[in-house]
């Protein structure tokens, strides 16, 4: 039997004959590579992504929404509220009997509409939130000040704005701490600006305009019952359990509702809740991209299952004349095989190449993603394995030609 490195050697002299033919076979390897690459690395990325601005949500804070988003989808809450979610309405009671439970440290009550914004004459339809200023300080570790201050829920008539609503909400136009901004046809003087986010998550947040929330009450009195609130962010003291907070928030609802526990017109949303809703969204998606890589990945398996079935043919006395030397059956598919492996492995690192120039150039429009060894390694296992199995079978067809056979082939 020959020596591993005689196959090798002989197997890479075949292809270096047939030139054109590798050239083609290998791009559709390449292309199946540098898909598998890009979409793993990416979704790698995305989840690091997630996972990192996800901790910025703690475990000492929840929410509460005015909707029973865990009804109808458990991907409700990150795709947007399933048709058969339950929609209730929250009011000032509910806050102050989530404020009394022991354990909550604060809580911040928040109403939002969409309403005009004008700046230097330029005017914009945008989204307007108006919050209790203790919102801001739960949420001090993910949203910080650039420039000016927060506001006081004694004032009324300023606003705090993201970083993106600053900068870019009235193009050219960039506003400023002092700034005057009209919205809803009233004077609102800009007291702060917070520092950019930037995250994958924060375009909303960057793009936020916040007012004080007796204020938010007045603009938006027309669109909410008497005594209602839209949303309720709460931090839990240290030492107190979150699921313990969760349960007795839940209780005290249900009962203030008056509705049973499975027909819930509220959710208590949790880091938990996020990440396991989240999570299932990922989880679909990465499964649909590694689908849509493995048609990619077959295309390339076929090019070379067809090329190596071109090559058993054209090169029968070849065979025949290996035989008749000496070589044996498993020297035969171990050569063509070989064959096979190279292409998958040379198809390999030019597509992991192409997918790293692909990630690295999505990386500079902030597009997240993760090369890690192991993407690297599979990559090159993968292609080799793939062209391996794509070859066998023309392989073994090549092994199993009768030596007498092939010699007189025309």
């Amino acid at each position: 039997m020959a020596s591993l490195v005689d196959v090798f050697l002989y197997a890479w002299k075949n292809l270096r004959t047939t030139k054109l033919r590798s050239y083609l076979t290998i791009i559709g390897v390449v292309i199946g590579v540098m898909a598998l690459v890009t979409v793993t690395a990416i979704s790698d990325g995305v989840q690091d992504d997630i996972k990192d601005q996800l901790a910025a949500f703690g475990t000492d804070k929840m929410f509460i929404v005015p909707i029973d988003i865990t009804s109808g989808s458990s991907r409700s809450f990150a795709s947007g509220f399933s048709q058969g979610a339950t929609s209730g309405k929250l009011f000032q009671k509910d806050a102050d009997a989530i404020a009394a439970i022991p354990g909550v440290k604060s809580i911040a009550r928040m109403v939002y509409g969409r309403t005009s914004v004008e700046f230097k004459k330029k005017a914009i339809t945008a989204t307007i939130y108006g919050s209790d200023a203790s919102f801001l300080d739960q949420w001090d570790n993910y949203m910080e000040i650039e420039s000016g201050r927060m506001y006081k829920d004694s004032e009324t008539g300023v606003v705090l704005l993201g970083n993106d609503a600053a900068n870019e909400m009235f193009g050219k136009d960039q506003i400023a701490v002092g700034n005057i901004l009209v919205i809803n046809g009233n004077d609102y003087r800009v007291v702060g600006i917070l520092k950019k986010i930037g995250t994958s998550l924060s375009t909303a947040d960057d793009s936020s305009i916040y007012i004080p929330f007796e204020d938010g009450k007045e603009e938006f009195k027309s669109q909410l019952s008497k005594n209602e609130i839209q949303f309720i962010s709460l931090q839990i003291s240290e030492g107190y359990e979150v699921n313990s907070i969760k349960d007795a928030i839940e209780s005290k609802l249900i009962a203030y509702h008056k509705v049973k526990s499975d027909e819930k017109d509220f959710t208590v949303v949790t880091s938990d809740v996020i990440n396991e809703t989240i999570g299932s969204v990922i989880s679909a998606l990465g499964i649909f991209l590694f689908f849509i890589t493995m048609i990619a990945t077959l295309v390339g398996a076929v090019g070379i299952m067809n090329t190596m079935f071109m090559g058993v043919l054209e090169r029968v006395r070849e065979i025949g004349v290996l035989k008749a030397v000496g070589a044996t059956q498993n020297d035969i598919l171990l050569i063509f095989v070989s064959e096979a492996a190279i292409l998958g492995f040379i198809g390999g690192t030019i597509g992991l190449a192409i997918g790293a120039m692909i990630l690295f150039i999505a990386g500079q429009f902030g597009v997240p993603y993760s090369l890690s060894p192991r993407i690297i390694l599979f990559a090159f296992i993968f292609s080799a394995f793939v062209g391996s199995v794509a070859g066998f079978i023309p392989a073994r067809q090549a092994a199993r030609l009768d030596p007498v056979d092939a010699l007189r082939y025309e």
